[in-house]
């Protein structure tokens, strides 16, 4: 808390240095767990893991934090007790992955300058949704986890309030994430839309969406992925297998299925694996536009989106233009460098009131 009524000035003056965060209380609950291994991310663990960015970013002198609404009020939980400036982001509470898109863009139009994200690949995609360059920190609570990482809430709320106070600056410390970018267009129903992916994209052959995750193999045909890990599991683990891509790495690959090529054995679902049939292997550099078949189901980052019919046109690319990635590591090293961890640095008289 600012200790003076000069103190408060000053702050009302500008912009309160604010970090968000955003849950996904439905993220490592969905169907993939009926027929696979898939972990579960209870309630309680997710609560445990924001009440610890919460008081991370407080103790590093965030002057403000915002914490995104939920249907199981999982923020009102984790943050019960602490000491500090929070406040909470009322949403439209519609239990879908519509909240996650609405608080992004609520943060983004309170100026929050870096948001912790907890859930898997398709809730950082509806956080980018709802702010496409957002300063990111995510942390892995999902069923499919390529795109967020396993980072402590503690050194990830410290690392989102060092940035939001200028104490480390972005520019050092966050980069541009790769993205896969789609332009689909359905002369039959007049509806052309742009999509985008944070780690792949996929046809999926089947006329419903349904509970959007995809669980049968031989219904893909083609996957364009930016971030290809061999580790991972899901529809990226099928590029990981045949051609990796890294996050630094420029460009991404296509991966057509259907017989004539290698046979690959893949993690579709987690302690689950299939035979994929693989076609073609396509490396695709930065800029690079591929026309792909249509007719079927778009899926984005492991769920099935978006129908298409037959006359349905679909470009892909991929592109650097995704959120901007906090790397937590390089933050807190340059921070301890900085000796900003010191008692008595600027930021820790303003929380403490000194």
């Amino acid at each position: 808390m600012m200790s003076s009524t000069a103190g408060m000035r000053e702050m009302s003056s500008r912009v309160a240095s604010t970090v968000g965060i955003i849950v996904n209380p439905h993220a490592g609950k969905d169907i993939r767990r009926l027929v696979s291994a898939a972990g579960h991310t209870s309630d309680s663990v997710k609560i445990g893991i924001m009440r610890r960015v919460a008081a991370g970013a407080l103790e590093q002198g965030a002057e403000r934090v915002l914490m995104s609404t939920d249907t199981h009020h999982l923020a009102e939980r984790a943050v019960e007790g602490l000491d500090g400036n929070i406040e909470f982001i009322d949403g439209p509470t519609t239990g879908s992955h519509l909240d996650t898109v609405a608080a992004a863009a609520s943060m983004w139009k309170a100026e929050a300058s870096a948001v912790v994200a907890l859930g898997g690949d398709g809730t950082c995609r509806d956080v980018t949704t709802g702010w496409p360059d957002v300063p990111l920190i995510a942390i892995s609570t999902g069923t499919n986890n390529v795109f967020p990482s396993s980072v402590d809430g503690t050194s990830a709320g410290v690392a989102a309030a060092l940035v939001a106070t200028g104490a480390v600056s972005i520019d050092r410390v966050g980069s541009a994430a790769k993205r896969v970018s789609l332009h689909v267009n359905d002369p039959a129903r007049d509806v052309a839309v742009h999509e985008e992916a944070l780690v792949e994209a996929a046809l999926v052959d089947t006329t419903f969406v349904g509970a959007r995750a995809v669980t049968d193999p031989a219904t893909i045909r083609w996957v364009i992925a930016c971030l290809a890990n061999p580790a991972s599991t899901g529809l990226a683990s099928i590029a990981g297998r045949v051609h990796p891509v890294g996050r630094d790495d420029a460009g991404g690959v296509l991966v057509r299925l259907g017989p004539g090529g290698r046979r690959v054995r893949v993690p579709l679902a987690p302690g689950s694996f299939a035979t994929i049939d693989i076609a073609a292997v396509e490396p695709l550099a930065l800029g690079d536009v591929v026309d792909l078949p249509s007719g079927g189901v778009l899926a984005f980052d492991g769920e099935r989106n978006t129908p298409t019919s037959a006359n349905t046109t679909i470009s892909a690319t991929i592109e650097r233009s995704g959120p901007r990635v906090i790397d937590v590591d390089a933050t807190l090293e340059i921070a301890a460098r900085d000796h900003r961890f010191d008692a008595g640095t600027s930021s820790r008289k303003e929380r403490h009131g000194e």
